[in-house]
């Protein structure tokens, strides 16, 4: 898509409101090497990073958060997936099996095996901030579209479908167009649909998370969907096009199906 065909941010975000039916505003992701007025570092809204972003898009009243190297309080787990940090030799086994010598023996069990997650971080590749300060702002009309990496929405699975649906409009690609990953929340939401993991796909959107650890704070009936920039215009685009405008009837049923018991009128 060409610069001129560009949307603003601030109308990218409502034709992605507008796609998802979003109850929760859309985010998008920018680095800059200038700290940005007004923004909060994000461990003072919460020290998980990917907390911290759900909070964001949940109350308009959060301002920009951003995070840089220097943040000693954020998760460090969060750290290494921002690039900005290097992995605790010992993280490896906290996140599978556990070890005696590490945190008492806690385990997650989010791997059959430490090499497995040494191995995952190493096919991520290296993850690269975009900037001295990683910015996490609503989408407004302030942002240059051409700074911004990627967007972040919450959704329930009825808009993640339709939104997959949308991202997928314009690619006969069945398998790569949208993707579940594995990793922890803040790559899906972060790393990945902003360009920082070396190996992370560009023209994908990353839908999740499969990371249970966020269970405890992000509601069972929502998702998260990590879309790159310029798959976000591409979707803004098609809208009008595709099947959420001209058979919204279908997208979004206002009247259902009840499924019932064999031998029996399935027509509500």
């Amino acid at each position: 898509m060409g610069k001129a065909a560009m949307l603003s941010v601030e109308e990218l975000g409502e034709k992605l409101a507008e796609a998802g039916r979003l109850k929760l505003r859309p985010l998008c992701v920018y680095g800059t090497d200038e700290l940005p007025e007004g923004a909060v570092p994000s461990y003072t809204v919460d020290r998980c990073v990917a907390k911290a972003v759900y909070t964001a898009a949940l109350f308009e009243e959060i301002p920009s958060i951003y995070i840089e190297a220097s943040h000693e309080q954020c998760c460090p787990g969060g750290m290494v997936w921002m690039g900005l940090a290097e992995p605790h030799p010992k993280l490896k086994y906290f996140v599978t099996v556990g070890t005696p010598d590490f945190r008492g023996g806690a385990a997650e069990h989010l791997k059959a095996t430490p090499e497995l997650f040494d191995e995952q971080k190493e096919r991520a590749g290296k993850i690269t901030p975009p900037g001295k300060y990683t910015v996490i702002v609503p989408c407004t009309d302030y942002i240059a579209p051409e700074t911004v990496r990627s967007f972040i929405l919450f959704a329930g699975s009825e808009q993640i479908r339709n939104l997959c649906g949308l991202a997928q409009f314009s690619n006969s690609d069945p398998f790569f167009r949208t993707i579940i990953p594995g990793g922890p929340t803040c790559a899906l939401m972060l790393a990945f649909p902003a360009g920082m993991a070396e190996n992370a796909p560009e023209d994908s959107a990353f839908v999740g998370p499969i990371d249970p650890t966020g269970n405890p704070w992000l509601p069972p009936e929502l998702m998260v969907m990590g879309i790159p920039s310029a798959l976000a215009q591409q979707m803004a685009a098609d809208l009008e096009k595709s099947f959420i405008c001209k058979r919204s009837r279908i997208a979004y049923p206002e009247n259902r199906v009840v499924i019932k018991p064999r031998g029996k009128d399935i027509q509500k």
